[in-house]
């Protein structure tokens, strides 16, 4: 058994936080369900708004009790010997159905109120085309299917009302019904209930193709009247697979027409949504009551033909559409038109097949799903810079396929929160990259001056150079040593040990920074610096060198000054005073990353390395020795005084130095 935890990776830990992000977001959306469903409801408006939308059924016509109506003919309701007229006048002109919605309940009031009903009665008659709304109001609650009939309590036309004909668990239920009195439903060709049903934010955009109703189903107005159309034979059956297609066939035969037949995809409550074609007043042809009666009654031939021709075959949808009734509601592309408008798209989209797929929870979670895998995919192979345009890529693609979805295939799969869960997950993502790359620039910045002075620190993290990879470079490097510290150091408190050789690389490190330089390490009481490292852009190699040396120089000439003030201080204070050594050598040295896996740091190796070093330990105390290549970088710059060939240890030849002048020089020795 392995021993010790395995750690999660910096990879890992991202991902996490991702989904720990995504539980937060769906724990919000489970409790506080109202703003998402607000905002789902107007990411499906958009895309009716984006998508092309359907052109409408010329076999719909609305015929509007408009303003000019009851300018004409009296306040609401009318004296239903005007919809005597009107529907004399649809007849004449050959519709094939007339659908009303407008629920004549109970009898006309008035003095005149039986001839009044007598004349519309006679009137649907005569036209054996009317189909008549039932107002229901609806409940999702299975029990309350069995209700003691109301006392006007509508007939039930076999037709289309199919007793035990699908078993529909979810199937939305009538409570009470506003049923058309039963002299003018015993007229009827069909019923309809014409019930919408009300979003989170109280748009109407869905209806029930069926409710159930007094144990029996009871279609909506547009499919009783899309029916009639269509077949017109009153045994027409109505056989449903809820959550796929519903048939609609005599004896069990699908309805065909113009080589198409109508199949209608449905929620598993048998509810469809509306895929309107035009907003009221667009699309379809209106005509207004007033128009149609003068017309119809002129004895204006042209007018009548022209009118018969407009209606001929076609479903006249009347409605009531003056400005300040109660049917005025929000839709998905209003936020005020007559709620006609619904029945009349619906129509529309039965005939001509532009229906919306129903769309199971579980499509969208998969939808969903494959952007969150693609923005992990994406995480988990790119760079943070690469992966912030691919997440804003994922985060905008996620409702543009949502759309050419919707619009190709009239799929309205859940768009608002796909979108927000692939937002959520790349944020998260991206965020914790970012505090990721943030932290390891700082311990990177904190390492980088730990060898350099700040400013060429920041350059390095400005310039995004990784110095740490191995390469050789032609550079300075400065050894530094203080003369006789170990023998002192045994006469010596550790606490004042500590203390007097933190002042003393305090100063030289100062010296070694305003000079261009790095600090590669502390050796117990010896220093190694470096000049030229990284190389300064634009100089070539040879101009890197002469400006390496010179720093070089420059520096360890500052650091024998530096110290000469120290040692005053120290001095004057009563303790130890110090003396150094110095040697420089230019040359070529591997520079980068060195060490174990467990333990690494940035160093210098190679000849010219040790060279410096072994100069160093030749150098006088209080001195500064360097090599021939140094000296001639820097020859009239400083004043150098050769001390001839010497032999240095581990180096075969002899190697030419000089030493560097030091006026007013002052040291201790060891």
């Amino acid at each position: 058994m392995a021993g010790g935890a395995r750690r999660i990776s910096p990879q890992g830990r991202a991902l996490l936080a991702a989904l720990g992000t995504l539980c937060a977001l769906w724990l919000a959306m489970l409790l506080f369900p109202l703003p998402f469903e607000r905002l789902e409801l107007a990411a499906f408006d958009l895309r009716l708004r984006l998508a092309p939308r359907p052109l409408p059924s010329p076999d719909v016509v609305l015929v509007d009790i408009d303003d000019a109506t009851l300018q004409r003919f009296g306040s609401w309701p009318l004296p239903r010997s005007v919809h005597a007229r009107a529907l004399d006048a649809l007849t004449r002109c050959g519709v094939s159905v007339v659908a009303y919605d407008i629920v004549f309940r109970g009898p006309a009031q008035g003095q005149d109120g039986p001839a009044q009903d007598a004349a519309l009665e006679a009137a649907m008659a005569r036209s054996g085309r009317v189909v008549l709304p039932v107002g229901v109001a609806l409940a999702r609650d299975a029990d309350v299917l069995r209700l003691e009939p109301e006392p006007d309590d509508l007939p039930l036309l076999p037709s289309l009302l199919s007793p035990g004909a699908l078993h529909v668990p979810a199937l939305l239920q009538a409570e009470r019904s506003v049923a058309p009195a039963a002299r003018f439903s015993g007229r009827a060709l069909g019923l309809g209930h014409i019930a919408a049903l009300p979003e989170a934010d109280g748009a109407y955009r869905r209806m029930p193709l069926f409710v159930g109703f007094q144990g029996r189903l009871l279609p909506a107005l547009s499919l009783a009247a899309v029916l009639r159309h269509l077949e017109g034979r009153r045994e027409a059956e109505i056989d449903a697979r809820i959550g796929a297609t519903i048939s609609v066939g005599p004896g069990g035969t699908d309805i065909s027409w113009n080589g198409k037949t109508l199949r209608i995809p449905t929620s598993a409550d048998a509810t469809l949504w509306v895929n309107p074609a035009a907003a009221w007043g667009r699309g379809f042809w209106h005509l207004s009551y007033v128009e149609l009666i003068d017309a119809a009654e002129s004895g204006d031939a042209t007018r009548l033909a022209f009118l018969r021709q407009g209606l001929e075959g076609k479903i006249a949808l009347v409605a009531l559409a003056a400005s300040g009734t109660t049917d005025i509601k929000a839709t998905a592309l209003s936020p005020a038109e007559p709620l006609a408008t619904l029945h009349a798209n619906l129509m529309s989209q039965l005939l001509t097949g532009a229906n919306l797929r129903a769309a199971p929870a579980w499509a969208s979670w998969i939808f969903a799903g494959a952007f969150l895998a693609l923005a992990g995919l994406a995480f988990l192979r790119l760079p943070v810079r690469r992966f912030l345009l691919a997440g804003a890529g994922l985060v905008l693609a996620c409702p543009a396929v949502n759309t050419g979805l919707f619009a190709t295939f009239g799929l309205p799969l859940a768009m608002a929160g796909p979108t927000l869960s692939t937002a959520a997950a790349v944020l998260a993502l991206l965020g914790h990259s970012l505090l990721r790359t943030a932290r390891e620039a700082a311990r990177q910045r904190r390492m980088l001056e730990a060898y350099f002075s700040p400013s060429i620190a920041a350059q390095i993290m400005e310039s995004g150079e990784d110095i740490m990879a191995g390469r050789s470079v032609d550079l300075t490097v400065l050894f530094a040593d203080i003369s006789g510290f170990t023998a002192m150091s045994d006469h010596m408190e550790p606490a004042e040990v500590q203390r007097l050789l933190g002042e003393y690389f305090e100063e030289m490190t100062a010296c070694v920074f305003r000079n261009q330089g790095a600090v590669d390490k502390f050796m117990g009481d010896g220093l190694m610096a470096f000049f030229g490292y990284p190389e300064t852009e634009g100089l070539d190699s040879a101009e890197n060198a002469r400006r390496s040396a010179l720093g070089g120089v420059r520096a360890a000439v500052e650091m024998q000054a530096s110290l000469a003030g120290l040692n005053r201080r120290w001095k004057s204070q009563g303790r130890p005073q110090l003396a150094i050594r110095i040697g420089l050598h230019t040359g070529h040295a591997i520079v980068g990353d060195m060490g174990s896996r467990t333990r690494r740091e940035f160093s210098l190796l190679g000849r010219n390395v040790n060279l410096a070093q072994r100069l160093e330990g030749a150098a006088p105390v209080g001195g500064i020795l360097v090599s021939a290549r140094t000296a001639a970088l820097v020859g009239g710059h400083f004043p150098l005084q050769p001390v001839g060939p010497l032999r240095l240890k581990g180096f075969d030849q002899e190697e030419e130095a000089l030493t560097v002048d030091l006026p007013g020089q002052e040291g201790a020795g060891g």
